[in-house]
């Protein structure tokens, strides 16, 4: 069964079930009309909603990780200043516990002193010598040594009084030495504890920046290709053309690409003739065709016609696979009726580079519609293919 080939990809892209008429221009269609348009346009918006999304939570993340980060710098101040305190606090115990040796030294010489002389006051007391071997001169120097006795009695008491107080006025600063050493090491601990926790925030926060980030750039570069898919197929729509698309390097005007400013040579999409040239009636006789048409054999490596920036690739109802190049010049090159495509929006192909394969479909082979346009409007590819050279290596 012959296919309909006059307006292929205009009737494609439109989703139209209707032909064009035989001498009439090609019509700009309304675009809410295209369903593959409608479909590019939806899922662009719906990308576009993506991008916002992925780039309010990369931010929300940074907004988090940067108060985490003021917080954990605010924590290890206040770890470094307890530090500081810690370190003051024992020294200052380190010299209170050599005062307290030094203390406990004297003392203990005090208390052996008076600890003698307590004794011998002591035994005077409980067992004084009998009267009768007593001399006069020792009865005067007991009674001295005990008026003595008396005497120093208070003093040494006073005194081991007020060592023992020293002392325990020491012990009692070096308990809270340690007291406020151990607060101070307490508070560390959880310092560090919330500090631990601050840090896996920190990197938890920034794995999902990361994520939200590369989510941002994947959904930018959703956007941009479907933007090109949808300004390529409102052109075709429409019948006008579309704004170039920006690209790292410009492709050339098939118009004055060649030898001395002369149209450059297309290479050919298959080999063989083609079945149909522009102008020629499409079966039927209603309808002339647009473009070329060759029947491809089964698995036919497809080749690109020319050099060019991939504006469109992708199925359009009833058409198979459709590709659209973008030359200079306001040209642009349409095949459609491609079984797979070899390329994606935005790359650069060469001339006679594979582009995509036909349908396997046995003997019969299957129709490959050829289509040039400058500034939306279709013009005869004879200037540029009627001495174009067979492509080399296609079967």
């Amino acid at each position: 069964m012959v296919r309909r080939i006059p307006a292929l990809v205009l009737l494609a892209c439109a989703g139209l079930a209707a032909s064009v008429a035989a001498s009439a221009p090609p019509a700009r269609q309304n675009t809410r009309n295209n369903p593959a348009l409608r479909a590019v346009e939806a899922d662009q918006a719906g990308r576009e909603r993506d991008l916002e999304d992925a780039m309010a939570s990369a931010d929300a993340a940074r907004a988090e990780i940067t108060q985490l980060e003021a917080q954990l710098a605010e924590m290890n101040a206040a770890q470094a200043s307890g530090e500081r305190g810690v370190s003051d606090r024992q020294l200052r115990l380190a010299g209170l516990n050599a005062q307290e040796r030094d203390l406990e030294a004297r003392l203990g010489g005090d208390q052996a002193r008076l600890a003698r002389l307590l004794g011998a006051l002591e035994l005077f007391r409980r067992d004084p010598p009998p009267a009768l071997f007593v001399k006069p001169t020792d009865i005067r120097d007991a009674v001295r040594a005990a008026i003595l006795i008396r005497a120093i009695t208070p003093e040494l008491e006073a005194r081991a009084a007020a060592l023992k107080a020293q002392l325990k006025a020491l012990q009692a600063v070096r308990r809270q030495v340690d007291t406020t050493s151990a607060d101070l090491l307490v508070r560390q601990s959880d310092l560090a504890e919330r500090r631990a926790r601050i840090e896996t925030l920190i990197a938890q926060k920034t794995v999902l920046q990361h994520r939200a980030d590369a989510e941002a750039e994947a959904a930018r570069q959703d956007v941009a290709a479907l933007a090109a898919r949808a300004r390529a197929l409102r052109e075709l729509t429409q019948g006008v053309a579309a704004a170039p698309a920006p690209s790292a390097t410009e492709p050339p005007d098939p118009e004055h690409a060649g030898l001395f400013g002369h149209p450059k040579p297309f290479v050919q999409p298959v080999p063989g003739a083609p079945a149909r040239r522009f102008g020629d009636l499409e079966p039927g006789g209603r309808a002339h065709a647009e473009g070329w048409t060759w029947r491809a054999g089964a698995g036919a490596p497809v080749l690109a016609p020319a050099q060019g920036v991939v504006e469109y690739a992708g199925p359009l109802k009833d058409w198979g696979l459709v590709l659209i190049l973008r030359l200079g010049g306001g040209y642009h090159l349409v095949l459609a009726g491609l079984e797979s495509v070899a390329t994606a929006p935005g790359r650069m192909v060469a001339a006679g580079q594979p582009v995509g394969r036909m349908a396997d479909k046995g003997q019969s082979g299957s129709d490959l519609y050829f289509e040039i346009r400058r500034n939306g409007a279709p013009v005869d590819p004879a200037r540029w293919l009627k001495a174009a050279p067979q492509p080399s290596g296609a079967r």
